[in-house]
């Protein structure tokens, strides 16, 4: 991937984000007021749910611009791994988020519970239909560009509509319960809440595991390897594959290959082959760097 290619992906992924921080934006403002005015706790939870995604958002625009920085003397294979530090602040922002909502509907557990409009219902259908649509487009794109990041935005995004289907669930239980005085189902908005916190709980852990993984050197998928390995097969003079590591860095690869050669044949053909195999990978706009080892076959 030329740097040029890298800026035109990391343009493509930061519109990406502007989009979905004006949407998720209003979905803050419309859920935390909508859970005052019709006085639902797990309403105003999902707010603060979807106040994370507003935040991961802004860290996510700052950091594709890192990203994209071009190789330096410091950072010979580029910026790209910045994405996955920002993967795992998003992670953790989540379960401090999490916390809170805790903290805030088990105080609720302790007084009489106030039982939200039904019209909250209204508010609750706009919210899931927006953020259902907005979701699958992050994914689509960071399946796209195959971006971490943005797949780890739009995951999170999806557990905001899993959230607020559980608000409907809780407010719809919260009604009935005000309605035919039922004591325990009075406690359906808050147990909404507690429900919604402990769903953030697990996508946060995932996406800071994920995060981890791949700043640890997570190798490519099964699939790109079989790909590559095709690829270099077909290359005249490869005799075979002794490794393959394909490394991610952010939106690319760093691939590190050893093939196997004749062993009749002089440095200069080896030389050739080589290279040959370097320009045939780079193609691929997802691989950055190449590094071919040659070794000679032996009967």
């Amino acid at each position: 991937m030329t740097q040029n290619d890298s800026k035109s992906v990391s343009r493509s992924i930061e519109r990406v984000m502007h989009k979905s921080f004006v949407a998720n934006f209003g979905l803050v403002v419309v859920k935390v007021l909508g859970g005052v005015w019709f006085k639902s706790t797990a309403l105003i939870a999902d707010g603060v749910h979807s106040l994370s995604d507003l935040l991961s958002d802004i860290f996510v625009i700052v950091g594709i611009r890192h990203s994209a920085k071009p190789p330096d003397k410091e950072h010979p294979v580029g910026h790209g791994k910045f994405q996955y530090i920002l993967s795992l602040f998003i992670g953790i922002s989540i379960l401090f988020l999490a916390y809170q909502l805790i903290i805030r509907a088990v105080d609720t557990i302790s007084a009489e519970p106030e039982i939200p409009s039904i019209y909250g219902l209204i508010v609750v259908a706009l919210v899931v239909t927006t953020k259902l649509a907005l979701s699958r487009y992050i994914l689509s794109r960071g399946k796209r560009y195959d971006s971490s990041v943005l797949t780890a935005s739009g995951t999170e995004s999806l557990t905001d509509v899993i959230s607020s289907v559980v608000v409907l669930v809780g407010i719809v239980l919260s009604v009935l319960g005000g309605h035919f005085d039922i004591a325990w189902l009075r406690y359906g908005d808050t147990a909404a809440a507690l429900l919604i916190a402990a769903l953030i709980i697990r996508i946060g852990v995932l996406i800071i595991y994920d995060a981890v993984q791949y700043l640890m050197g997570k190798q490519a998928p099964e699939s790109v390897l079989k790909n590559t390995r095709e690829c270099v097969k077909n290359i005249k003079g490869v005799r075979g594959i002794d490794n393959l590591e394909m490394i991610s860095y952010g939106h690319y690869y760093q691939v590190i290959i050893d093939i196997r050669v004749d062993s009749t044949i002089s440095v200069a053909q080896g030389h050739d082959i080589a290279s040959a195999v370097k320009r045939a990978l780079k193609e691929d706009k997802r691989i950055s760097h190449v590094t071919v080892h040659v070794n000679p076959e032996v009967e």
